[in-house]
């Protein structure tokens, strides 16, 4: 099929687009707010149910619950379209990780994608895997794969990454988690969550973590103090999530009472979930990194304070050289300099060695 002209391909992806919608909706209107599920956007978007939960792990399309239900509004399924359009040159420039599906012995050197809740309780023989929903994971994946690794990614906070690595589920890590008690990140979590394991932590960006808030900040909202005056609605990141466990540090510097709080219990499970409540007007604030201002119009970014992102690799028997690849990797130029191009990522102390034994 023969590529079209901008103006006449888009054109026609606006009317396939909309015919989809007005089919896989029952032929009824669907406003921007209606809930859809999981069925109906997979069958908007001509993909398998799975390729969906899958899209709300990589944090590529918002989502939020009712319950146990997951649901996802016409409005996330237009800004999911609209980013695809906008980075699908890029991606033909030079094609982004797309983990695959397990069970294909002639494609074993590519990432595996796997479901945090359906995985095994250790990985198959052979099998690298790296925790953690940054999409630098992707990038290593892919990295590594291009060198004959065998390479599984799974999608989780850091909490939940750090455990799986002790537990000898995962081999890698990604995490940003602050504490507290020594304002540093990472480095505290490590030791606590992993006693006595052989790990080294490699640096990879720095970035900023601050206020989601509605376009034009209609609350005014600038500071930790200001998400507990009245009127105030925060969406919240799951349990284990580094910017959830960044808010309760921040809470608990300010010994502020959580139950206060509108909002707090109510949890999304993707950054790009909590932009997207804000950004409907179901929430006044969120919080999380820079990176997701640039994927969800209609908010704003307020930073309040940098973050480091790290992996940490643990060092067990069989994975060492994946461990120095992963390493000499970080301080590779081709590497630094692809991090480098996604927007609020500060590669300037990546590949350093924060932390090891």
């Amino acid at each position: 099929m023969k590529r079209l002209r901008g103006g006449v391909a888009s054109s026609i992806l606006s009317l396939l687009e909309s015919i989809f919608i007005w089919i896989y909706s029952k032929g009824r209107p669907v406003s921007s707010s209606d809930a859809l599920t999981a069925d109906e956007v997979a069958g908007i978007l001509q993909v398998s149910k799975n390729t969906v939960y899958n899209l709300v792990k990589r944090d590529e399309i918002a989502s939020y619950h009712i319950g146990r239900k997951m649901r996802f509004t016409m409005g996330d399924v237009e800004n999911y379209i609209a980013r695809s359009k906008r980075l699908r040159p890029q991606a033909e420039a030079q094609p982004a990780a797309r983990p695959r599906r397990t069970g294909s012995p002639r494609t074993a050197s590519k990432p595996v994608e796997v479901a945090g809740s359906l995985r095994p309780a250790s990985p198959p023989p052979g099998e690298y895997v790296i925790a953690g929903n940054d999409v630098i994971g992707d990038v290593v994946a892919n990295y590594l794969g291009a060198a004959d690794a065998s390479i599984s990614r799974v999608y989780e906070g850091s909490y939940a990454a750090l455990v799986d690595a002790y537990l000898g589920r995962a081999h890698a890590a990604l995490v940003h988690l602050y504490d507290g008690a020594t304002r540093s990140y990472n480095v505290e979590a490590v030791a606590r969550l992993m006693p006595g394991l052989p790990v080294k932590m490699v640096r990879l960006v720095k970035r900023r973590q601050g206020l989601i808030v509605a376009r034009g900040n209609p609350k005014n909202l600038r500071t930790w103090e200001d998400l507990l005056r009245p009127g105030v609605r925060l969406v919240n990141r799951e349990r284990g999530c580094g910017s959830r466990i960044l808010l309760d540090e921040a809470l608990s510097a300010l010994d502020a009472d959580r139950s206060k709080l509108a909002g707090y219990d109510r949890e999304a499970n993707s950054a790009l979930s909590m932009a997207s409540f804000v950004a409907r007007g179901a929430a006044d604030v969120g919080i999380g990194a820079e990176r997701v201002f640039h994927q969800v119009e209609g908010v704003d970014f307020l930073p309040l304070q940098d973050e480091w992102l790290d992996i940490a690799l643990v060092k067990r028997p069989g994975v060492e050289r994946i461990v120095d690849t992963v390493a000499k990797l970080a301080r590779s130029r081709p590497f630094r300099e692809e991090i480098a191009t996604i927007v609020g990522y500060d590669v300037s102390r990546m590949g350093e060695i924060v932390y090891e034994r």
